[in-house]
């Protein structure tokens, strides 16, 4: 693996890091000055064996089956007591 260190025309460096057959693995934010880009390589390079590995591979939990809404109607007519917009029983 290799950094690959590279300047920007709006003056700003960036990195990439490279696999060993040449595909980016990575690529880094672009920094202000090449100082601070090679900064944050070193600090990579360094702390990178320490990394956690996050598991994010189980599955979702699958979705609760939709519930049949309750039948609102009375013959068949929208019972509006019952859906509880007014209180007041249908005339």
């Amino acid at each position: 693996m290799k950094f690959l260190i590279a300047a920007a025309d709006t003056g700003t460096y960036g990195f990439t890091l490279l696999g060993d057959d040449g595909q980016v693995i990575a690529t880094g934010r672009q920094y202000p000055d090449k100082a601070a880009a090679l900064a944050v390589v070193a600090d990579m390079m360094r702390e990178i064996g320490s990394a956690e590995i996050e598991e994010r591979t189980e599955p979702a939990q699958p979705a609760e089956p939709a519930r049949t809404p309750p039948n609102r109607t009375v013959g068949g007519e929208p019972d509006l007591a019952r859906i509880g917009r007014s209180g007041i029983p249908p005339v």
